[in-house]
Order: C-alpha cells, then structure tokens, then sequence
C-alpha cells in the first residue's frame, strides 16, 4: 500500500471510482471456513525466540502454543502449519520448506517476530509479520511492498497500561489473517462483466481515459496473477438472445412480485416511481441470478440498461436494486462493470462478511465532507441480521424526465446512521496500490446536520 496523504489522496481518486464500507467491526468469530468455496486455507507459521529472554524477569509471557490456540479459534477457515524455533525447529529447514510453500499450496506465511532470515519474507504467499513489542524490532519494512508483505504486533509480555489496547493488537492480527483465507477463495472465484463496452473492465470515470490496445489483456493478466480470479465478459446480445430472461421481462413472475412487494413493505417511503417499476427491478434482479448460474459465475457486475432487444425509453431498467438484494445472501453483484471495484469488495467481503456501496466520489471541502454516491448500497451494512432504513425513487439516470411513469427505474436512498466509522478503499490491479481514505458518517436528520433534507431526496 503507498503512503498517501489526505490531499495526494483526494488529488488520485477526484475523477475515479471509490468503494465504501460503513459500519462499526465485525465480530472476530467467522463462518466455518471448511463450507465456502473454495474449501479451507492453509497458513504457515514460524515462531522466533524474542526478547527479553526469561531469565530477565519474573514474568511470562503468552505462549507461542496460547497464540496459536487463539489464531485456530478466531480464524475459521484456516489451518495453521507451525514451526517453532524455540521449542525444536530447524532455521534452515523452514528456509528450505519456504522455498516450496507455493508449488505445496499454502495461501500464506505467518513470521512471529524479527525475521532473521529474510528469505522467510520472500515466498511469493501474503505474508504477515508480526513484531512482537519492546523486541528488537529491525523489521525490514522496505522489503514488504515488493514481497508482498503486511505488518502486525502483539503484546504477549502485557507492557501496554491498558489491556485493551493489546488486545487491539491481537484482532488486528486476526483481521489480517482472515485476507490469507480471502485470497484462498479469490483463486476459485469467476467474475462475470455484462458490457458492451470494448474493455472488460469500464473505465469512464477513471483517471486513465486512454487505455492502450492491449488494456483487456493486460488488466486480466494483472487480476490472475495477483488473486488467481476468472473473468468472463458479454454484452446485450447474449442477455436478450436467453429465452428465460426474454420470457422472464414479457410474463407475469410470482417471484419478482413476492420480491418487489417485500422491498416496498420494508422501505420508509416510496416516491418518483411506480410498483410496477419496482417489479421490473426485481425482475433485473432475477435475470442476473440466473445469468451468473448459467456462466457459473460467483461475482457479476451488470453495465447495460436492458432486458430486451431495441428497447424503448420506457424499457429501461437499471440492476441498483438488485444489488442490494444480492448482498443480503452474501453475493457480490454490483451495478457498474469497474472490476477493481469489484475485486475490491469480494476481498472485503469474504475475509469479514462486510458488504460494500460502490461510489462516484467528491469533496465538499467547506463542509470537510467526502460524499460516495449512488443508487444502490447494501442494506445489511455490518454483514449481521440488522437493516438501515431506506427509500425507494426513481432514478437519476432515468431517460424519461418525468417521474411515475414506465422507465424512470429504481435507485434506493439509504440512511445509514450517524457517527459510524467508514473506510473508502479501492486497489488497483495494473499499479498495485490501494487508495485508502477513512472518516464517519455525518448526520441527516438529527444532530449537528451539514445539509438540508432536500440534498438527500436529490441525490
């Protein structure tokens, strides 16, 4: 990850794409790994001696075997290969097996504090490197964006006042193993983009306005060799040619009304748009569902605005809703065919359960406010049983001007609640850097409030 800092980050990412997830942390316990695709990770772990030694005080600290204990618990997913230096391994022998660790399989490396050996650093796996405080921490930081490595700590000897803060340092180590089982599951993942763009990954909005001849090439190359995913594109032709889906938008479906009138009994108000509309959405919803089956797709993003050959203004549709929908079942579909948007929440998504809103990103600088908005957004923003509020209108990009009539689609307004902590991020397959910018959401309708109501209801 560059170093960035706030204004380098705002001068980046002012004309690109940006993903939010809202929502205070999850909880460190996780589904049972052994049931995701993909199956179960495998991480290898060596343990270094570090000071002080035991004969320099009457305390002990956590055990090697303690930690590791912790890490198989709060890790699901994960089986944990150990080598212990200070109860009988061998440096040279771990040296030797790190070697082979790939063509073996493991999906990541766990160095518990100072590598003596720099090669343990060099597997070509993530690894995590964990310094363990008040050590004679000589980390080799300058080798870590090239090897493709993290950093920890933990406070096994308790030297921190407030326990909570060693136990801080401890989630984050667990945070940052959950990536190891991710990327495990990012290898058997297939990406389906439905555009008719000539790129397979849209790039309008995107501070590379003129890709060279090969961006296709390249940018799939760049998503296989840093996460191992599948990318397969179509466009109109082959959604409106399906007879399913051809049938699914000129018939009466029971499904898509069940699942429109179920958004519209939970939603706060609805305005601008018509139930029948939000049928339509619904049934945008199930043409997707069954596309990424018939692909054997896991993830989809959705660019085009049609179920249907030569569709008039009134066809138009729009997948927004849908993505909501998707993220309730803990699917990543989303609405624009930006595939570092999307390998980006599918990493966020499977190493903690958090589902994301894409964005189109801006500053208000007067009001110190970043604003990440769109039509759609999950509803289930801390990845548990708890819903946000939201409003059903029509939307934005709709071709028909007037409102409540057919064609002026479907975009959600969610109302996520105040004072929650928010992480905009997006990687970058081709240059290999995150874009990283944190704040809280602000009030809309109680407290200090920036805005007035009507920015909401306009957005």
């Amino acid at each position: 990850m560059s170093d960035m800092t706030r204004r380098s980050f705002v001068q980046a990412s002012t004309a690109a794409i940006g993903a939010c997830a809202v929502g205070t942390p999850a909880p460190a316990q996780a589904a049972d790994g052994g049931s995701q695709p993909g199956g179960r990770a495998n991480g290898y772990v060596v343990m270094f001696a570090t000071a002080p030694a035991q004969d320099d005080t009457h305390r002990r600290p956590v055990g090697h075997a303690e930690i590791i204990q912790r890490l198989q618990r709060d890790c699901a997913g994960v089986d944990f290969t150990v080598r212990d230096l200070t109860a009988g391994a061998k440096l040279d022998a771990v040296l030797n097996e790190v070697k082979e660790l790939k063509r073996q399989q493991f999906d990541g490396v766990i160095i518990y504090g100072c590598p003596r050996e720099y090669d343990l650093l060099r597997s070509g796996l993530l690894t995590i490197n964990v310094a363990v405080l008040n050590d004679f921490m000589n980390i080799p930081f300058p080798l870590y964006r090239q090897n493709r490595v993290i950093g920890a700590m933990l406070d096994p000897w308790g030297f921190c006042a407030d326990p909570r803060v060693s136990e801080k340092m401890f989630l984050d180590l667990i945070a940052k193993v959950k990536l190891i089982r991710a990327l495990k599951r990012m290898k058997s993942e297939h990406i389906l983009t439905v555009t008719d763009s000539p790129h397979v990954n849209v790039i309008y909005g995107d501070v590379r306005k003129n890709p060279p001849p090969d961006y296709n090439e390249r940018i799939l190359g760049a998503i296989d060799q840093t996460f191992g995913t599948r990318v397969t594109k179509i466009g109109t032709k082959e959604v409106v040619e399906e007879p399913y889906i051809r049938d699914l938008w000129s018939h009466e479906s029971r499904e898509a009304n069940e699942i429109a009138r179920r958004w519209i009994r939970n939603a706060v108000t609805m305005f601008g748009t018509t139930e029948s509309e939000v049928v339509r959405s619904a049934k945008v919803y199930l043409a997707m569902k069954w596309l990424m089956e018939r692909y054997n797709a896991t993830a989809m993003a959705y660019h085009i605005r049609t179920l249907i050959p030569n569709p008039r203004r009134e066809d138009y549709v729009v997948p927004c809703p849908a993505t909501s929908e998707f993220q309730l079942h803990n699917i990543v579909a989303k609405c624009q065919s930006h595939l570092n948007i999307l390998l980006s929440e599918m990493v966020l998504q499977y190493a903690y359960g958090r589902p994301s809103m894409l964005g189109d990103f801006s500053v208000d600088t007067y009001n110190n406010t970043s604003c990440v908005q769109h039509c759609e957004g999950p509803w289930n923003a801390w990845g548990d049983e708890r819903r946000v509020p939201y409003k059903i209108r029509d939307h934005r990009e709709r071709p028909v001007r007037k409102r409540n009539l057919p064609g002026v689609g479907v975009g959600w307004c969610i109302l996520y609640p105040p004072y929650q902590p928010v992480t905009m991020w997006q990687l970058d397959v081709l240059s290999k850097e995150v874009l990283v910018h944190t704040g809280f959401t602000v009030p809309m309708y109680r407290g200090r409030v920036k805005y007035r109501d009507h920015f909401y209801d306009m957005m």
